[in-house]
């Protein structure tokens, strides 16, 4: 239901003529929308922005992650574990945020790094060199936001592949370029392919940075354009132009899932580690270890400690000003106190306390009962359990601001008063995180032998109980995990949000939007670094869980 329902409403609304209605008040069937969106000139330049703001993304992105899992998880580089904790960071820090810190460094006229490279050269002009206002822009902040996910998907695989393969191509005679592309690339194919056609999905769905940063630019995507065609300054909501072009971006989805399992169908060609004498170690860059510490450093200086500060500096200031000794004087921290004082703050702060609750317990109820279903009915040969698997995977192939959209539909049409509520913001978030909660309930849930619920039943306790009693006790740690990442993801999250909320329902990522549009910058500042904290708290919760944990298993 959670799934299919609202997918089906959104390719219904495709088909409808709903340029003047909501879909399923109009009684013409047509494909014009898709007519509409084929033939369009503006749309093609909508499609074609779409490929180079994903395209320069990756590009970007990808080989800056690939580096690193590399430096941090072969070779021998000093303070490798600091190292691979500060690249992390940035997940603590939203999207919506990244871009805002990013203008007050690149601004064309008052960004910190134009101001200063114009001082330093005495350039003439008033504004540049850079301009965030971009699509190279654009692909440079989306493309620093990918590195830290596509380094936890890379980083595992260079950990644990064999290096003895990569000693003998060097005995071979073969050299580090040789030996990169012929031997260590073609065995990464799995993981790196993974990551690039996963990322390519993130791109194409994301909407902060585009919406942020290519509004001033006037260069428009496929999230910001269903927006747009739903939020429309002039004129009503044309629904089924939105529904069509999210149809186009799940059917594209869908199809980058398909191609990778296809190339990885075969995954035991990839097998690295077997019973002969494997031995993971790192190797030494002896005099190219201070270069390869150097990058790592500068990435963090760029990615992590250059946005947050900008993001610190500019709460403190009551009005954006470039630093300087004049600026410096007005530092105060009055806004942290002031912003309390604002009703619609407090209401932001506590919907987002309960949405950010309300999800990560649904979530794991819901990712709980489909791991014990599929895994202990595959068990029996119920064929229902791989169909259930597959549909609880399938909302990680639908763009966020797309189950917004197809939400719109489904709980304005059925009778079900959550339209206009913090719930049905809940509910779509619920729905977009079953894929990671019940992919990581269903690895842990694995591990559980099923002679233990059966002992419980054969005892005579009903199977709610057992459940209760031995299943999710034994699953507490995955369960944790899964809270902590809902939870700080449903704080973060914009694309659903935005397209859910009204004025009743504002949550803390919709009201620092609100605040920048209508020129708040200070006050968005603020609100961004209590976000950020927050964020910051519950992973820290998270690792302290787990080494408590970890030490009470070593002790007993």
């Amino acid at each position: 239901y959670l799934v299919l329902v609202p997918l089906f409403m959104l390719l219904y609304a495709s088909v409808k003529s709903t340029e003047d209605k909501l879909p399923f008040e109009s009684t013409v069937t047509s494909l014009g929308n898709y007519v509409t969106i084929f033939t369009s000139p503006s749309m093609a330049a909508i499609f074609f922005d779409t490929f180079l703001f994903t395209a320069g993304s990756v590009v970007v992105g990808l080989p800056i992650a690939i580096l690193l899992a590399w430096l941090l998880e072969r070779t021998a580089i000093p303070g490798r574990a600091w190292i691979a904790n500060a690249i992390l960071v940035p997940m603590t820090i939203p999207s919506l945020l990244s871009a805002i810190a990013w203008i007050q460094l690149l601004d064309p006229r008052t960004g910190l790094v134009n101001v200063v490279l114009r001082n330093i050269f005495a350039l003439s002009s008033d504004s540049g060199p850079f301009d965030i206002y971009s699509l190279y822009g654009m692909c440079f902040v989306q493309g620093l936001r990918l590195v830290p996910s596509a380094y936890l998907m890379i980083a595992a695989s260079f950990r644990a592949m064999d290096p003895s393969l990569e000693e003998q191509s060097a005995m071979a005679g073969r050299g580090v370029a040789q030996t990169t592309f012929k031997i260590t690339l073609p065995i990464m194919r799995p993981a790196l392919l993974a990551a690039l056609i996963y990322f390519i999905i993130v791109v194409i769905e994301s909407f902060d940075i585009p919406g942020l940063l290519g509004f001033t630019a006037r260069i428009r995507v496929l999230s910001t354009a269903i927006y747009w065609a739903t939020h429309s300054e002039v004129g009503l909501p044309d629904y089924g132009l939105a529904s069509a072009l999210g149809t186009i971006i799940l059917a594209a989805a869908l199809l980058l899932m398909w191609i990778y399992q296809r190339l990885t169908a075969h995954q035991e060609r990839f097998a690295t580690i077997t019973g002969k004498g494997y031995r993971p170690r790192q190797v030494s860059l002896g005099a190219w270890n201070g270069a390869a510490t150097a990058f790592c450093l500068g990435y963090i200086f760029v990615a992590v400690l250059l946005p947050f500060v900008m993001l610190l500096w500019t709460s403190v200031q009551p009005f954006y000003a470039v630093p300087s000794a004049d600026s410096l004087a007005r530092v105060s921290f009055e806004g942290y106190l002031n912003i309390w004082r604002d009703r619609s703050v407090v209401r932001a702060m506590w919907n987002t306390t309960v949405l950010a609750l309300v999800t990560s317990l649904a979530t794991i109820l819901l990712a709980v009962l489909v791991s014990w279903f599929v895994v202990r009915r595959q068990r029996t040969g119920n064929g229902l359990a791989n169909y259930l698997a597959t549909i609880s995977f399938l909302p990680q192939c639908v763009p966020s601001i797309v189950i917004g959209l197809a939400f719109i539909f489904v709980y304005v049409r059925f009778p079900i008063p959550i339209y206009g509520t913090l719930w049905i913001i809940a509910l779509a978030l619920t729905t977009r995180y079953l894929a990671f909660g019940s992919r990581a309930t269903t690895s842990a849930l694995m591990q559980v032998h099923g002679e233990l619920e059966e002992a419980s039943q054969m005892s005579g306790a009903r199977w709610t109980k057992t459940l209760r009693r031995i299943t999710m006790p034994l699953l507490a740690p995955a369960m944790i995990n899964v809270f902590l990442w809902v939870a700080v993801h449903a704080m973060q999250e914009l694309s659903m949000a935005i397209m859910l909320y009204n004025p009743d329902t504002v949550v803390v990522s919709t009201m620092i939007w609100s605040m920048w549009q209508n020129g708040r910058t200070a006050d968005a500042a603020v609100l961004g670094v209590i976000l950020i904290l927050l964020s910051a708290l519950l992973l820290l919760g998270a690792q302290a869980f787990s080494f408590v944990r970890g030490r009470s298993q070593l002790q007993s």
